[in-house]
């Protein structure tokens, strides 16, 4: 994804209690064709074009008219701005993951929400790595909880809310997984499927497990000092927070950009 060439890497900050967190701005200056790219990929998070046809047919509505009306999160209404916001962060972190790193990132989460203005329940983020070897115990699961904060300018600890909710994915994991495995099952795709189980069994089929808290901000509400004062309570946590000038401003226009397909 060319868009993430503008996502530049900062002097990482270390809390008051030792801990790193690996800082990032999203430069505004992202040209024209890597906005379009980004785009694109970020509608088929919610629907894949081929489907995305037959869901139209018997409507009545425009391909863009049922993306803005049946799913993406609302723009002004009740908790629809706060859900774009959120599944921008989670999607960011995704990409960051899948396209930097290397991980392999199951892309189900925003496709049958009954709700498109509310957050999907479940492990925010989960990215995982398989070696060619069956059951490497060099096999890596990660989870992410991602909060966001891309309005306002007193700054929130949106970090510290991510690190909270990040506890509970020792049991949110596994419901993630059995979720992820079924739907998988159910649409056939026996090999990630397959992907998914052999992380359902630690104890018999050791792997490296990492949990991460991450918060994207606008640079507004951006504060190193607040990020500083984040407490892990003696747990391991990898924190990435990435921050950006005038984020709802992009967020708004990156849900209309995917709405229009070419």
């Amino acid at each position: 994804m060319q868009y993430l060439d503008y996502l530049i890497p900062l002097p990482s900050i270390t809390t008051d209690n030792g801990d790193t967190v690996e800082v990032f701005e999203l430069k505004a200056d992202i040209d024209e064709s890597s906005l379009e790219e980004w785009a694109v990929h970020f509608r088929q998070n919610y629907c894949s074009d081929d489907i995305l046809e037959i869901l139209i047919d018997g409507t009545g509505m425009t391909k863009e008219e049922y993306l803005l009306s049946h799913k993406f999160p609302d723009k002004t209404d009740g908790f629809g701005p706060g859900t774009r916001s959120g599944d921008f962060g989670e999607l960011l972190i995704s990409d960051y993951l899948e396209f930097v790193l290397g991980y392999t990132i199951p892309r189900e989460r925003y496709k049958n929400k009954f709700n498109r203005s509310s957050s999907t329940q479940g492990t925010d983020v989960l990215a995982y790595k398989i070696s060619g070897t069956s059951n490497d115990p060099n096999d890596e699961l990660v989870t992410f909880e991602v909060k966001a904060q891309a309005s306002g300018n007193a700054p929130q600890n949106r970090l510290q809310d991510a690190i909270n909710d990040s506890f509970k994915d020792l049991i949110r994991k596994g419901e993630t997984l059995s979720a992820l495995r079924q739907l998988y099952i159910e649409k056939g795709k026996s090999d990630k499927a397959q992907q998914i189980r052999r992380f359902q069994n630690k104890p018999d089929n050791p792997y490296v497990e990492k949990y991460g808290a991450a918060a994207v901000h606008d640079i507004k509400n951006y504060s190193e000092s607040v990020l500083k004062a984040v407490d892990l309570k003696g747990e391991s946590r990898w924190l990435i927070v990435i921050k950006r000038a005038e984020l709802m401003k992009l967020i708004h226009s990156l849900y209309e950009r995917a709405a229009k397909c070419n």
